[in-house]
């Protein structure tokens, strides 16, 4: 396992992340295999003999944080990747490569990719089947709704016999999504799911995920610290609520959405209340909190 950190610049803000999460469109993003397809220095060679080395390919994902059930902001912390090398000839040389981060503004791969953050990095025969951590120094954090696309950009092989190929580890275990693929070389100039590139191109399930956390505002922190308790209750229903937040009103409503109390304090009686399933609704400075609640 490499971990490898990017430096770049971003702009502070005030709030709040939640527990680091890893998106992935992968079935499996941990069985690492061979046999990821890439496009040759030389494609018209035939028959491919293995020694025509790749070149200029840049694989590519995309990830729209809210289709993961991410509601704040996300910060883009960073990504992981396995590294396979392929067709390795001659002296074991280093390959250059670059990851980059982009946010599109339009539906990928459509729309124009802007970047907000890149890092160059190297690897050897010796890392094939490495997992590559990659994290940003500074974060940036993006919209739930902005769609964010990885690419990692390896350029052209050297020559025989010097030639080797490298690509993005993958596994069989499928995907829920697209990866795509450009190459000058070959004449792709737009990201293609590399099930399209053409006949005997089978899809690349690369294993290329996105790293980062929610990003919740002041106030979603503030009522994220409401608490309700206990829950079931008998008697009472007590209301924790830091003392930066003003508690306005609190409305209890059975499972018709008839409101059968109101109150303005912290503690709600429901000892008249019959045995079943509320909702609780408690709007405050911070916002409105609705859970649900269980008379016994």
């Amino acid at each position: 396992m490499k971990k490898i950190t990017l430096l770049v610049a971003a702009l502070a803000v005030t709030a709040f992340t939640t527990a680091q999460t890893v998106l992935s469109h992968s079935t499996d993003n941990t069985l690492f295999e061979t046999g990821s397809v890439a496009c040759a220095s030389d494609p018209d060679q035939v028959p491919q003999t293995g020694d025509e080395g790749s070149s200029d390919n840049i694989f590519y994902r995309s990830y729209v944080p809210a289709n993961f059930g991410i509601s704040g902001d996300f910060e883009v912390q960073g990504a992981n990747f396995f590294i396979s090398f392929q067709d390795v000839g001659g002296t074991d040389p280093t390959s250059f490569f670059t990851v980059r981060f982009y946010v599109s503004d339009g539906v990928f791969p459509n729309g124009t990719l802007i970047e907000i953050a890149s890092q160059d990095l190297s690897a050897t025969v010796a890392d094939h089947g490495t997992l590559f951590e990659v994290t940003l120094d500074t974060p940036v954090s993006v919209s739930a709704d902005a769609e964010i696309v990885i690419g990692v950009d390896f350029p052209e092989a050297l020559p025989v016999p010097d030639n080797y190929d490298i690509r993005i580890g993958i596994n069989g275990a499928g995907q829920d999504a697209p990866s795509y693929l450009t190459s000058d070389a070959c004449g792709i100039a737009i990201p293609t799911p590399a099930a399209d590139v053409g006949p005997g191109f089978p899809n690349n399930n690369i294993i290329l995920d996105l790293v980062g956390m929610e990003v919740l505002g002041v106030n979603e922190e503030l009522l994220s610290q409401v608490s309700v308790y206990p829950n079931p209750a008998t008697d009472v229903i007590n209301l924790n609520v830091p003392s930066s937040v003003e508690l306005q009103n609190v409305s209890i409503f059975d499972v018709l959405g008839k409101e059968v109390k109101r109150a303005s304090a912290s503690q709600v009686s429901i000892a008249d209340l019959s045995a079943g399933v509320y909702i609780l609704k408690a709007e405050t400075s911070a916002g409105e909190l609705t859970e649900k609640i269980v008379k016994n």
